[in-house]
Protein backbone atom coordinates (compact mmCIF):
# COMPACT_ATOMS: atom_id res chain seq x y z
CA UNK A 1 0.00 0.00 0.00
CA UNK A 2 3.03 2.32 1.08
CA UNK A 3 4.70 1.25 -2.14
CA UNK A 4 1.27 2.39 -4.36
CA UNK A 5 0.82 5.19 -3.05
CA UNK A 6 4.09 6.25 -3.42
CA UNK A 7 4.09 5.60 -7.07
CA UNK A 8 1.05 7.26 -7.40
CA UNK A 9 2.54 10.97 -5.94
CA UNK A 10 5.09 10.40 -8.22
CA UNK A 11 3.63 9.87 -11.25
CA UNK A 12 1.13 12.80 -10.50
CA UNK A 13 4.28 15.04 -9.72
CA UNK A 14 5.88 13.93 -12.90
CA UNK A 15 2.46 14.51 -15.09
CA UNK A 16 2.11 18.11 -13.22
CA UNK A 17 5.76 19.02 -14.57
CA UNK A 18 5.26 17.44 -18.04
CA UNK A 19 1.79 19.60 -18.38
CA UNK A 20 3.78 22.77 -17.04
CA UNK A 21 6.74 22.31 -19.92
CA UNK A 22 3.83 22.07 -22.09
CA UNK A 23 2.45 25.01 -20.83
CA UNK A 24 5.84 26.93 -20.53
CA UNK A 25 6.17 26.04 -24.58
CA UNK A 26 3.29 28.60 -24.88
CA UNK A 27 4.49 31.49 -22.39
CA UNK A 28 5.82 34.15 -23.14
CA UNK A 29 8.13 36.15 -20.09
CA UNK A 30 6.29 39.09 -20.00
CA UNK A 31 5.56 40.60 -17.11
CA UNK A 32 2.16 40.06 -15.53
CA UNK A 33 -0.92 42.43 -16.15
CA UNK A 34 -1.09 45.39 -13.75
CA UNK A 35 -4.35 44.84 -13.55
CA UNK A 36 -5.63 43.94 -9.96
CA UNK A 37 -8.19 41.95 -10.99
CA UNK A 38 -5.20 39.84 -12.57
CA UNK A 39 -2.81 39.72 -10.05
CA UNK A 40 -0.17 37.30 -9.95
CA UNK A 41 2.49 37.14 -7.74
CA UNK A 42 5.85 37.62 -8.29
CA UNK A 43 8.74 35.66 -7.69
CA UNK A 44 9.73 36.61 -4.29
CA UNK A 45 6.14 36.50 -3.34
CA UNK A 46 5.98 32.36 -3.98
CA UNK A 47 9.80 32.49 -2.43
CA UNK A 48 8.81 34.14 0.55
CA UNK A 49 5.61 31.71 0.74
CA UNK A 50 7.92 28.50 0.79
CA UNK A 51 10.23 30.00 3.18
CA UNK A 52 7.87 30.12 5.54
CA UNK A 53 6.40 26.37 4.86
CA UNK A 54 10.29 25.77 4.94
CA UNK A 55 10.37 27.15 8.74
CA UNK A 56 7.25 25.47 9.73
CA UNK A 57 8.76 22.01 8.12
CA UNK A 58 12.16 22.26 10.11
CA UNK A 59 10.15 22.61 13.69
CA UNK A 60 7.51 19.95 12.94
CA UNK A 61 10.18 17.46 11.93
CA UNK A 62 12.77 18.20 13.99
CA UNK A 63 9.64 17.87 17.16
CA UNK A 64 8.96 14.64 15.16
CA UNK A 65 5.58 15.94 14.73
CA UNK A 66 4.79 14.20 11.64
CA UNK A 67 1.29 14.85 10.67
CA UNK A 68 2.34 18.68 10.49
CA UNK A 69 5.51 17.70 8.63
CA UNK A 70 3.23 16.10 6.39
CA UNK A 71 1.47 19.40 5.48
CA UNK A 72 4.59 21.60 5.29
CA UNK A 73 5.96 18.83 2.32
CA UNK A 74 3.12 19.25 0.78
CA UNK A 75 2.79 22.82 0.53
CA UNK A 76 6.00 23.31 -0.57
CA UNK A 77 5.46 21.16 -3.08
CA UNK A 78 2.29 22.83 -4.26
CA UNK A 79 4.22 25.92 -3.55
CA UNK A 80 7.13 24.62 -6.40
CA UNK A 81 3.84 23.83 -8.82
CA UNK A 82 2.38 27.03 -8.14
CA UNK A 83 5.90 28.56 -9.05
CA UNK A 84 6.06 26.18 -12.34
CA UNK A 85 2.40 27.59 -13.40
CA UNK A 86 2.93 31.06 -12.45
CA UNK A 87 6.15 32.19 -13.18
CA UNK A 88 7.64 29.56 -15.62
CA UNK A 89 11.10 31.64 -16.67
CA UNK A 90 13.15 33.12 -14.63
CA UNK A 91 15.91 35.67 -16.51
CA UNK A 92 14.94 33.62 -19.77
CA UNK A 93 15.66 30.23 -18.09
CA UNK A 94 13.56 27.42 -17.04
CA UNK A 95 12.08 27.47 -13.63
CA UNK A 96 10.73 23.97 -14.15
CA UNK A 97 14.49 22.74 -14.56
CA UNK A 98 15.95 24.60 -11.89
CA UNK A 99 13.41 23.53 -9.14
CA UNK A 100 12.94 20.03 -10.39
CA UNK A 101 17.52 19.88 -11.01
CA UNK A 102 17.89 21.28 -7.38
CA UNK A 103 13.91 20.53 -5.15
CA UNK A 104 12.82 17.16 -6.62
CA UNK A 105 15.06 14.11 -5.00
CA UNK A 106 15.54 16.62 -1.49
CA UNK A 107 10.99 16.57 -1.66
CA UNK A 108 11.15 12.83 -2.36
CA UNK A 109 13.71 11.99 0.20
CA UNK A 110 11.50 14.39 2.95
CA UNK A 111 8.03 12.68 1.69
CA UNK A 112 10.06 9.39 2.64
CA UNK A 113 11.54 10.37 5.83
CA UNK A 114 7.87 11.94 7.26
CA UNK A 115 6.10 9.12 5.94
CA UNK A 116 8.76 6.71 7.40
CA UNK A 117 9.15 8.65 10.88
CA UNK A 118 12.62 8.49 10.16
CA UNK A 119 14.45 11.86 12.11
CA UNK A 120 17.90 10.61 10.39
CA UNK A 121 16.66 10.91 6.98
CA UNK A 122 14.31 14.02 7.56
CA UNK A 123 17.24 16.33 8.74
CA UNK A 124 19.53 15.20 5.76
CA UNK A 125 16.97 15.79 3.61
CA UNK A 126 16.00 19.23 4.63
CA UNK A 127 19.40 20.17 4.75
CA UNK A 128 19.89 19.09 1.47
CA UNK A 129 16.78 20.71 0.62
CA UNK A 130 18.17 24.12 1.80
CA UNK A 131 21.34 23.81 -0.02
CA UNK A 132 19.07 23.46 -3.29
CA UNK A 133 17.83 26.57 -2.73
CA UNK A 134 21.03 28.21 -1.57
CA UNK A 135 22.57 26.70 -4.67
CA UNK A 136 19.54 28.07 -7.02
CA UNK A 137 20.80 31.37 -5.21
CA UNK A 138 23.95 31.71 -5.76
CA UNK A 139 23.56 30.67 -9.30
CA UNK A 140 21.31 33.43 -10.05
CA UNK A 141 22.90 36.14 -8.25
CA UNK A 142 20.77 36.15 -5.30
CA UNK A 143 23.77 34.41 -3.44
CA UNK A 144 22.95 37.10 -0.52
CA UNK A 145 19.18 35.09 0.18
CA UNK A 146 21.16 32.06 2.34
CA UNK A 147 18.55 30.18 3.99
CA UNK A 148 19.25 28.10 7.02
CA UNK A 149 18.05 25.81 9.68
CA UNK A 150 15.61 28.52 11.76
CA UNK A 151 16.57 28.65 15.21
CA UNK A 152 13.27 30.37 15.67
CA UNK A 153 9.40 29.95 15.05
CA UNK A 154 8.81 32.87 12.53
CA UNK A 155 5.04 32.10 14.06
CA UNK A 156 4.77 32.10 17.68
CA UNK A 157 0.84 30.93 17.21
CA UNK A 158 1.58 27.99 16.00
CA UNK A 159 2.58 24.85 18.63
CA UNK A 160 4.78 22.68 16.63
CA UNK A 161 4.76 19.89 19.16
CA UNK A 162 2.67 16.82 18.45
Amino acid sequence: MFRQNRMIRVITVLVILSLSLVQMGSATAQPPPKDPNNYVPGLGDLMGALQVQHGKLWFAGNLQNWPLATYAVDAIKEGVADMIVLRPRYKGESIVEMLNLLTAKPLQDLEEAVEGKDSELFIQAYDSLTEGCNVCHRNHDYGFIIIQRPTAPAWTNQRYRP
